[in-house]
This record gives structure tokens, C-alpha cells and sequence, in this order.
């Protein structure tokens, strides 16, 4: 059984630790909320129970996912982002 034409990877590395993982999907919007949820993860303080401030690199990876890495990926196959300060890497492919 197929778990769809997209496909994710990702990591982010923040003073929490490491988030790596991967997603299988047949819809997008799935795909993207499952990077959604590890970078929130990423970014959680865990002493504290809640999330650190969303700063410049996290409205980065949001714009990125909404404006283009759907489309590139749907084109090319692939889609990589790399924020510039090494927190996310995430690599979406789409694979009919």
C-alpha cells in the first residue's frame, strides 16, 4: 500500500536538541503540517512546557512551505530549504 506521492525529511537543530524524522503522504497539506508540528517541537523549551519565541528562521520555513515548495516540488520532484542560521533542513519531494 502507497502512503501517497509526498514525501518529507527534515531536521532542526535548536539549543533543545535535535528533531529529525520523515512524512508519507497522498495530500500536501499533510505533508506541511507534519513539518509544521516537528519545527513547533523543535522549538519547544521543555523545562517550561511551552513554546520559545518563533523568530525570523521559523517565518522563513512558513512563507517557503506556503509559497513555493508545493509547486517546486510538484515540478522538479524536490523541494530543499536550509535556513540561514542551520536550524531547519527540510527536503519535500513529490513522486506521482
Amino acid at each position: 500500500m502507497s502512503h501517497g506521492p509526498w514525501h518529507a525529511e527534515w531536521t532542526f537543530i535548536s539549543k533543545n536538541g535535535v528533531t529529525t524524522g520523515t512524512a508519507h503522504a497522498p495530500r500536501y497539506v499533510d505533508i506541511r503540517t507534519a513539518v509544521f508540528m516537528a519545527a513547533g517541537k523543535s522549538l519547544r523549551d521543555l523545562s517550561h512546557d511551552e513554546t520559545a519565541e518563533r523568530e525570523e528562521p521559523w517565518k522563513l520555513l512558513v512563507g517557503a512551505l506556503y509559497s513555493e515548495a508545493m509547486l517546486t516540488a510538484d515540478e522538479l520532484g524536490i523541494w530543499q530549504y536550509t535556513s540561514p542560521d542551520g536550524w531547519a533542513g527540510v527536503t519535500i519531494r513529490f513522486t506521482p
